[in-house]
């Protein structure tokens, strides 16, 4: 690994970095660029967002006023850092527009832990 991933990766540990096991990208491969000057880039592998069939244990929750995404993960998944299981079940890429229209439903997965190709495809 470059010096530079390798700093960047080590600077974010803690904050949901691929050094952080309840990150999404933990785990993940990285691969090399090299450009017509020759200078090698290290970059994280693209993570394909898994289908949300792939979560079989669900529940519905309805939104309350002032409900967070990182809250609920905290909640019903241990760690406020999982929000991105709960935006995958609901097939949605801005985590946090879930929580902007109380009433609204959307499915929480149950802590059963990562499904199989939840993290990395």
């Amino acid at each position: 690994m470059d010096s530079a991933l390798a700093k960047m990766i080590q600077g974010a540990a803690g904050t949901g970095a691929p050094t952080n096991p309840s990150s999404r990208y933990y785990g993940a491969n990285t691969l090399e660029y090299v450009g017509h000057d020759g200078v090698a880039v290290r970059y994280l592998a693209r993570r394909i967002v898994p289908q949300p069939g792939v979560y079989t244990s669900t529940q519905t929750y309805s939104v309350s006023e002032g409900d967070r995404i990182d809250n609920l993960s905290s909640k019903y998944l241990g760690d406020p850092l999982l929000y991105w299981m709960i935006a995958d079940v609901n097939s949605v890429m801005d985590a946090e527009s879930l929580t902007q229209t109380p009433g609204k439903n959307m499915q929480l997965p149950l802590a059963t832990g990562v499904p199989p190709g939840a993290r990395n495809g």
